[in-house]
């Protein structure tokens, strides 16, 4: 027991040693998120199949107590309904691409609705129009919510094409053996069949999808299983006795077994001991093996160590570098700036010396003629006035 633990543990080991390798490891996380209204549909849709379900399962309770216990046809019909209804519809609608699920549960539910109506397959299978009711019902709802989910151009356009697939593609039998509406969708709305799925959403989004449907089957699986059964036991020649039979002869086996282990120990520690002999050399060779492998990680690790610290030594001397040719061009820059700034300095120190010579010759000039006008021109005047009474004077 011992060497048989110690053997899948060393195996486990080698198993994960060859499936990864530190110089290779890499997570992408880069996804392109749904948008408010697939992340909306997706959940609508998806709460939809609940109630769809909810409803078929309703409806064919209220069919089976119409019919005796016995009637294996009817009831047989029943648990058929109910299986290929749940299945079908839950492959429609936990798709990847939400406005797909969408319109295959719209078209799902319609082609439910066409086969049990007066002019589907359907009509005879059940007396009344219980199954119609629930399935016409179902349809509503599945439109009114699609009418709520798709703008309004969108939705008409879908409603004529779910009506014509319907009818191109309507239901045989009680199987329901659903036609994907995917690429007659594509191609109605001339979408290329690459770009169907633009995206699977966020890593949370794309986890929650996963959660969806695991919930999904850890709810239908049962009940499916269950219907199936009951179908199969309706339609064999099965009985309780049969089965607990069958159960009591593997009971009995297993007793059997028992009893040659716990009466027969030497036999049992003799191949307990011939299979420690035989393995004893395959668990040494995956020992060997084992330390190969754990000699190499070390050197692949030593290795990765050293290119780290010549990387990051590199790295260093590089911004070393650069900062020292930084500071030369910043010393260059900051020299002949300075250059720069006094030759400019003199430049306007010239300038402006040589426009207050021009101020102070201009003062000089208008100061002389200040004077002369101050001086002169009473004289002038005076001059002139005496001039002329002279000669007035004269003329007198």
């Amino acid at each position: 027991m011992k060497h048989t633990s110690k053997f899948f543990s060393i195996f486990l080991s080698l198993f994960v040693l060859n499936g990864c390798s530190l110089l290779e490891l890499k997570i992408e996380s880069q996804s392109e998120p749904l948008t408010t209204a697939e992340l909306n549909t997706r959940i609508l849709t998806r709460a939809y199949s609940k109630h769809f379900f909810s409803e078929v399962e309703s409806a064919a309770d209220e069919i089976s107590a119409m019919y005796p216990k016995d009637d294996t046809l009817h009831q047989s019909y029943v648990l058929l309904w109910k299986i290929h209804a749940e299945e079908g519809l839950q492959h429609a609608a936990y798709q990847v691409s939400p406005t797909i699920s969408l319109i295959d549960t719209w078209v799902f539910a319609a082609q439910m609705e066409q086969f049990f109506s007066d002019d589907g397959k359907g009509a005879d299978v059940f007396e009344g129009n219980i199954d119609f009711k629930a399935s016409q019902l179902l349809h509503v709802d599945i439109e009114a919510l699609a009418k709520k989910l798709l703008p309004s151009s969108e939705f008409n356009e879908a409603k004529d094409f779910i009506a014509q697939f319907v009818a191109d593609h309507p239901f045989d039998s009680v199987a329901m053996r659903r036609t994907p509406a995917l690429k007659a969708w594509l191609a109605d709305q001339n979408i290329d069949e690459t770009e169907a799925v633009a995206t699977l959403g966020s890593m949370p989004e794309a986890l929650g999808d996963v959660s969806d449907q695991l919930s999904l089957v850890s709810e239908q699986t049962p009940k499916i299983m269950t219907w199936k059964a009951q179908l199969i036991a309706m339609n064999s020649n099965l009985n309780g006795d049969d089965i607990n039979k069958t159960m009591e002869s593997l009971r009995n086996t297993s007793e059997s077994f028992q009893d040659f282990v716990n009466n027969n120990p030497e036999y049992m520690q003799n191949l307990a001991e011939q299979m420690s002999l035989q393995l004893q050399p395959l668990l040494d060779d995956l020992d060997n093996k084992t330390d190969d492998k754990l000699n190499q990680l070390s050197a692949e690790r030593i290795a990765l160590e050293a290119m780290v610290a010549r990387e990051r030594q590199e790295l260093v001397n590089m911004v070393e570098r650069e900062r020292k040719a930084i500071a030369v061009i910043v010393s260059q820059e900051r020299e002949k700036f300075t250059q720069d700034l006094d030759q400019v300095s003199q430049d306007v120190l010239t300038l402006a010396m040589d426009k207050v010579i021009d101020l102070i010759k201009s003062t000089i000039i208008y100061f002389i003629l200040f004077i002369l006008a101050i001086f002169f021109a009473p004289l002038g005047l005076g001059y002139f006035l005496g001039k002329r009474a002279a000669v007035k004077k004269t003329v007198v």
